[in-house]
């Protein structure tokens, strides 16, 4: 028997994001957690993007249009937003994220997490004028 395809649009898909803690057993958004991996997420595509870049200043240049832009689009386009520089450096999509883009209850406050983060460290690293590249 074929193995079964499942995605994060599948009805089922619900009971997954309940395993990852994502979801309480009420269907809630468990804040928490989504914090977390928006913050996590989003300090890890920052370091890929300065391992791609090699530079402060192209990383920086980077993550401020994707804020810049992220702020006037909606949240289902900052996700592609994200994507797209995910296949811009030739990585993958991480998995948790790929399973949050199937609910819209977790898709807004992952993104907007992710965004309000990476503005963060794009205003922390730009006062440490550079600092340590890696």
């Amino acid at each position: 028997m074929a193995p079964q395809i499942i995605s994060p649009f599948d009805p089922t898909a619900r009971t997954r994001l309940r395993r990852m803690g994502l979801l309480t057993v009420e269907d809630q958004v468990n804040t928490n957690a989504i914090e977390t991996i928006s913050t996590l997420q989003a300090g890890l595509l920052f370091s890929q993007i300065l391992d791609s870049c090699g530079d402060w200043e192209g990383t920086l240049s980077v993550c401020r249009r994707i804020t810049a832009q992220a702020a006037q689009i909606k949240d289902r386009q900052i996700l592609l937003l994200i994507s797209i520089q995910y296949d811009a450096i030739a990585k993958p999509l991480p998995e948790v994220i790929w399973w949050i883009s199937g609910s819209d209850a977790l898709l807004a406050p992952f993104v907007r997490g992710f965004v309000h983060h990476l503005n963060e460290l794009c205003a922390e690293e730009n006062s440490r004028e550079g600092g340590d590249v890696m």
